[in-house]
């Protein structure tokens, strides 16, 4: 298999998959590490038949290969293959894990210009949601994978609204607060207040990081850049910001959504802990807070039960200028699916 890439047009010229509806075949594939049980499939199989999905299966998806799902080729082929297949609607990860930026190079990217298709997941996946966006302008979906679309209610209302559904997000809402107990950070703690538009792009922060200088490092002039990730040492949040705002990612940004980032506390990744371990709000107020661009801390997407499915290449909207967590907007404007009955009928 041959690494193909395309001319990219105009930004304003945004491919979009068609809405996915009862009846509609999904792909399943495993372009990182295997399911971590033969029953996570099932379990997840069974929520698409509740929702009248039916599937197809990669062919090497049951494979195991290191602390990847087969080899390579293997799993590039079952991508491919599947997003090829006229049947079906969405491609749909199993989980993530590592490897799929290895895929990168082995991927027809033209492909999914010529035939849109609805992609979601996080972790991992990011650097394919990053790179077939940028390569193809094609809306990907930074949201559960396969497993995890059914974890809470919350993630399952804004998964069904991102991809089953031909209208805008709109303004994004937070999952009920539990009534007793604390929580940190903030849904929508304010580290620099601002209004900014732009469309949106982003993902775990260490495959971001892992895509710098290569042909599929993520744009971020005039966008709308979420980051978030897990179980990392605030000093690594700090390492791999740093290299960001050296690279100039930042510079042009239209304004910075964080994640709420589990596990980021000093502490929180049960390794070594450095002396003088910043926090992350703290980290996040140094290395962003003096951008003169809008920057939250705090949303729910990514590595939560709760976690809202952002589409890659949408315009949206943020406006922190009130200054307190609970006066934050953020809209999603624009619909990420388009209607497939009314592209049969042109």
């Amino acid at each position: 298999m041959r690494s193909a890439s395309i001319e990219k047009p105009s930004q304003n010229n945004i491919r979009k998959p068609c809405a996915l509806k009862k009846g509609d075949t999904v792909g399943i594939v495993a372009p990182s590490s295997p399911a971590f049980e033969a029953g996570n499939l099932t379990f997840a199989t069974d929520w698409l038949q509740k929702l009248g999905i039916k599937y197809k299966l990669g062919t090497h998806i049951g494979k195991s290969y290191s602390s990847y799902a087969g080899d390579d080729q293997a799993r590039a082929e079952d991508f491919q293959r599947l997003w090829d297949d006229d049947e079906v609607s969405a491609i749909l990860p199993l989980r993530g894990g590592a490897g799929a930026t290895r895929l990168l190079p082995l991927l027809d990217f033209s492909l999914f210009a010529r035939k849109p298709k609805i992609l979601v997941g996080f972790s991992d996946i990011t650097a394919l949601l990053v790179a077939i966006h940028q390569q193809s302008n094609l809306v990907t979906f930074h949201g559960p994978t396969l497993g995890l679309m059914f974890e809470t209610a919350y993630t399952h209302a804004y998964y069904q609204k991102a991809v089953m559904s031909i209208s805008p997000l709109g303004a994004v809402s937070d999952p009920p607060l539990e009534p007793w107990g604390s929580e940190y950070p903030p849904r929508r703690l304010v580290i620099a207040p601002g209004k900014g538009r732009g469309r949106l792009t982003g993902g775990c922060l260490t495959l971001i990081r892992g895509l710098m200088g290569t042909p599929y490092e993520m744009e971020t002039a005039g966008r709308i850049v979420f980051l978030e990730d897990v179980d990392e040492e605030p000093h690594n949040i700090d390492r791999m910001l740093s290299q960001l705002v050296l690279a100039g990612k930042f510079d042009n940004a239209a304004g910075i959504i964080i994640g709420d980032c589990s596990g980021c506390r000093p502490g929180g990744s049960k390794r070594s802990i450095l002396p003088l371990n910043m926090s992350v709000e703290a980290i996040l107020k140094e290395r962003l807070g003096k951008l003169g661009i809008p920057v939250i801390f705090g949303l729910k997407f990514g590595h939560t039960a709760d976690k809202i499915t952002l589409p890659l290449g949408v315009m949206a909207s943020l406006d922190t200028a009130g200054g307190a967590s609970n006066q934050v907007r953020f809209d999603i404007e624009e619909a990420a699916c388009v209607d497939k009955t009314a592209i049969l009928k042109k």
